[in-house]
């Protein structure tokens, strides 16, 4: 294993260094709030690294209790074999996040299984099935099935209520996927999102993940948090 030798440097030394080996642009970013606010930009990068690594826990739950909970409610409308219905893939467009399903099926190495092809699926694809066209398909029956303690209110408010929730998730988890700044997100909504797609399918499940996750304890520890 590399062992590097630790060597303290003057902070300025050190923010030139980082700046160059992380991009200007990029550094310039903390730079701003930093200034803004006071603040060492060194502090708000380990600070937003750390806020990055501890939402990777609630969004892993939520992703997998998501897509989880739309592929029972797909089973319950066209089968267990649910991703070959003919009436299921004539919804699907052939270009967009949809487009994924066929795409899978065009692959020429093997033949995949219905937990492989969940597996698969990416997130948004998992999000485009709550907008308006399968309102009726998929989720006038299967809501109760997928998301049991879903909001008691009219099916149309719930759906759109559920893709808005989806899209913000999704929105931070490319941010984060893609190593960007997460400092001017307002993460406790991104929080609430995620505690509301899984309570939704499971309070228990819910209830266990606030009890090992970490990203609320950092998010208290914002350096932003009592400032102006």
């Amino acid at each position: 294993m590399l062992v590097i030798h630790h060597v303290v440097l003057p902070p300025m030394k050190e923010q030139r260094i980082l700046q160059a080996a992380l991009s200007r642009p990029r550094w310039a970013t903390y730079k701003r709030l930093a200034d803004r606010h006071s603040l060492d930009a060194a502090l708000l990068y380990v600070w937003n690294m750390q806020m990055c690594g501890a939402l990777l826990a609630p969004l892993h739950v939520c992703e997998i209790v998501t897509r989880n909970a739309v592929a029972a409610a797909l089973a319950h409308a066209f089968g267990p074999r649910w991703p070959w219905h003919p009436a299921l893939l004539q919804r699907m467009p052939a270009d967009g996040a949809l487009s994924a399903l066929q795409d899978l099926h065009r692959r020429a190495d093997r033949r995949m299984d219905t937990p492989e092809i969940i597996a698969s699926l990416r997130f948004a694809f998992w999000q485009q099935l709550f907008t308006r066209r399968f309102e009726g398909a998929i989720w006038a029956r299967g809501l109760k099935i997928a998301l049991p303690n879903a909001p008691q209110c009219a099916l149309s408010v719930v759906r759109t209520n559920i893709h808005a929730d989806l899209d913000r998730i999704r929105h931070l988890r490319n941010r984060i996927a893609h190593h960007e700044p997460v400092l001017e997100r307002d993460i406790g909504a991104d929080l609430a999102a995620i505690g509301r797609l899984i309570h939704a399918r499971c309070p228990h499940t819910l209830g266990w993940l606030q009890r090992h996750e970490r990203a609320t304890t950092v998010l208290a520890a914002s350096p932003l948090t009592s400032r102006p």
